[in-house]
């Protein structure tokens, strides 16, 4: 289960124990967690910060100390913000603090095992000054290192990475994942999380979306001994041009893929005779300069859900597509790669439409959407990619190496399947057809585009269990996805 800030505070609020008592807890079982991992000659340092993550260092540095353990303190504040922090450093032996002629810099470049216990989930924008020399010699030293719930210089809640955030060879989790603990991918600050468990009220309902195998299944639509080409969904895609037909044929691929029987294809009639050549089964509607508008105006009232963008980057009437589908259509529309550029300095369109769309931009395309440096977006992506879909009203599929998919009333998934086999070009176009195809087939967008991107990771999950992820084709991910589905649906 993931849960936000505000959730883990009302799960303690609600518990038997106190701060005091739940402070002790967490001091004792993270010690518990190293005792298993080390010796006691090994050189333990604990860095501690001024607020109650600094308190389960001092309860954890006095276990240690008590259980025969080589620690030692550097508490980077002589004035602490909690009372239970202050209770817990008057229980600590003097025998845990360096001495006035030891270099704290030296001590932690030469500890064998380091603990992370400055800043908890209360963290937020950058690191202060007076700690940035700290986190600089932490960061370079080779010891094992330990974060106590979130590394120091990272938000809990945001995705937000300060410059020079610890890293940890383990983050122990307390009580639950956080948002910062699934978005692994993105910031790599640690290199394996370990939840805690805690005495606290148990939560009924995690913050953030998840999917697995068995949710899937359990809705993923089952055909029926009457079932016909018409009821699997009719999804329609528009997109490609000479020089970049193979994206569309990628589309369509991932619409078959999950089982898209009925599949409607519009595209300049000059690549028509090469995507004919290699999809036999859609429905193909070529179409001029001329005559694209009448073309997709017969199609609209026919299909579940439109996609647009794919490889379109030199189609002729890639305007006036765009325009036709944000005003004339009732079915959702998912825009992607020249679909979304056409969006530029237009988004105030969006607000003035009833289709629900959906997005799907990798970080560039969305930096250059709301106008933002790369790196800005890439250390608050999270914060960023909920804003725009509230504010345009729209399903924002965020891609990236933890891919998220935001609605415009705020719900967040966090995908937490797929590889490096999917940094290929290609890629994003198999998992627009997938949506496409997912979208048209379900009555909630929102859950299919979830169920679209999830998917469209576990099967690279599932291919690089025998094959090297350099090889992973696209045609490897369609099968990868009809495997999943003979085994599970």
């Amino acid at each position: 289960m993931i849960v936000n800030v505000e959730t883990m505070k009302k799960c303690e609020e609600k518990s038997n124990l106190s701060n005091l008592e739940l402070m002790e807890q967490v001091g004792f079982k993270l010690a518990i967690e190293i005792m298993n991992r080390h010796q006691s000659h090994d050189k333990i340092i604990v860095v501690c910060g001024k607020g109650n993550n600094g308190g389960d260092g001092f309860v954890l540095a006095r276990v240690l100390f008590e259980k025969g353990f080589n620690v030692k303190v550097i508490p980077l504040y002589q004035e602490l913000t909690t009372i239970e922090a202050s209770q817990q450093l008057k229980l600590l032996s003097k025998k845990c603090f360096l001495t006035k002629n030891q270099d704290r810099y030296e001590e932690i470049l030469n500890a064998d095992v380091l603990v992370d216990a400055i800043f908890g989930f209360s963290f937020h924008f950058e690191i202060p000054s007076e700690c940035k020399e700290i986190f600089k010699t932490y960061n370079q030293s080779q010891a094992i290192k330990y974060s106590i719930d979130i590394n120091s210089g990272a938000e809990a809640d945001s995705g937000h990475i300060a410059s020079d955030a610890l890293t940890s060879t383990v983050t122990f989790a307390l009580g639950y994942k956080k948002i910062f603990h699934v978005l692994r991918k993105d910031h790599f600050l640690f290199d394996e999380c370990i939840v805690i468990p805690l005495d606290i009220a148990k939560c009924e309902e995690s913050d953030i979306i998840e999917m697995t195998d068995e949710q899937f299944i359990q809705s993923y639509p089952k055909l029926r001994e009457d079932t016909y080409k018409g009821m699997e969904g009719k999804p329609l895609i528009v997109g490609g041009c000479y020089g970049m037909a193979g994206a569309t044929v990628l589309n369509i691929m991932g619409a078959q893929a999950v089982g898209s029987s009925y599949i409607h294809v519009a595209c300049d009639d000059k690549i028509y005779n090469i995507l004919s050549s290699q999809q036999i089964t859609p429905v193909f509607h070529p179409f001029t300069n001329d005559t694209v508008g009448s073309v997709l105006k017969e199609l609209f009232p026919k299909v579940k859900c439109i996609s647009f963008g794919s490889g379109a980057t030199h189609l002729e009437s890639k305007k006036i597509i765009f325009e036709l589908l944000l005003q004339q259509t009732n079915c959702p529309v998912v825009l992607d790669a020249e679909g979304i550029r056409c969006l530029q300095n237009n988004l105030y369109i969006l607000k003035l439409i009833r289709t629900q769309v959906i997005l799907t931009p990798h970080l560039q395309e969305f930096a250059d959407l709301v106008g933002m440096s790369i790196d800005a977006v890439k250390t608050n992506k999270l914060v960023l990619a909920k804003e725009f879909a509230k504010e345009y009203h729209v399903i924002l599929v965020l891609k990236g190496p933890n891919t998220i998919v935001v609605s415009s009333q705020g719900e967040v998934y966090i995908n937490q399947t797929g590889n490096s086999s999917l940094a290929k070009a290609g890629s994003g176009d198999f998992l627009t057809g997938i949506i496409t195809g997912l979208v048209s087939q379900l009555n909630d967008p929102f859950y299919a585009t979830i169920m679209a991107v999830w998917l469209h990771g576990k099967a690279a999950d599932l291919i690089v269990t025998h094959r090297h992820p350099r090889q992973v084709s696209i045609e490897d991910l369609k099968e990868a996805v009809s495997q999943f589905f003979f085994e599970h649906c």
